[in-house]
């Protein structure tokens, strides 16, 4: 059979089972040494997980972070579109995490709905004895929360009607500093201080500048 022939045919089957193409391709190429078969065809991109084609499409929020903090890796998928390490200060004995959130312009962000879940976070109410602040930066809105204590990390997926996962493990002198930016046309972005009181509290100016700089 010509060359071209059987390529294209080996091709079709390696399309059709995108699964076999590695082995299908080894095996063909080192039998036959059509070496000129070992391009596989071109693949559009996935499309990211949870992505619509109907969510609006808005130029992202910039901000600028404090030189100590470390960016984390890890895909920027779903809501979270940023994440740092705070370094554990005093006698704290694990860091601190920031996150950066965007949920799209649509109701999932609205901002009590996001404060009231990262409140569920910790043991009892303490949405109730939160400290609240609002100011203004470059037009635009930015309110801010603090609240401290028994903070409940998830270790599984979180289920049922109050979403809570059935494993947690329990850290004592937690604090919360959270944040957000109301942009005129961008929608809402949430910005997440979770971690061991002392080292959150070292955070706080730096988590002050980074809202501030907002735009």
């Amino acid at each position: 059979m010509d060359r071209p022939v059987v390529c294209q045919a080996v091709m079709i089957l390696v399309g059709r089972h995108p699964l076999w193409r590695q082995h299908i391709l080894g095996a063909f190429i080192l039998a036959t040494g059509l070496v000129g078969c070992s391009r596989a065809p071109a693949e559009p991109e996935p499309t990211p997980s949870g992505a619509s084609s109907s969510a609006p499409l808005v130029a992202p929020l910039l901000w600028e972070v404090p030189g100590s903090w470390t960016v984390l890796d890890g895909p920027r998928s779903g809501a979270r579109k940023g994440g740092y390490k705070l370094p554990k200060t005093g006698d704290d004995k694990e860091d601190a995490e920031v996150s950066v959130l965007f949920y799209g312009t649509g109701a999932l962000g609205d901002s009590e709905k996001r404060f009231s879940e990262w409140f569920s976070e910790f043991d009892g109410d303490i949405g109730q004895t939160a400290k609240r602040e609002a100011f203004e930066v470059r037009g635009m809105k930015i309110e801010t929360v603090e609240a401290a204590g028994t903070y409940k990390l998830a270790l599984g997926p979180k289920i049922g009607p109050n979403k809570k996962s059935p494993m947690q493990m329990v850290k004592q002198g937690f604090r919360l500093l959270g944040g957000v930016v109301r942009t005129p046309d961008r929608g809402n972005w949430f910005f997440k201080v979770v971690g061991p009181n002392d080292t959150v509290e070292a955070a706080r100016s730096g988590f002050r500048s980074m809202l501030e700089s907002s735009k």
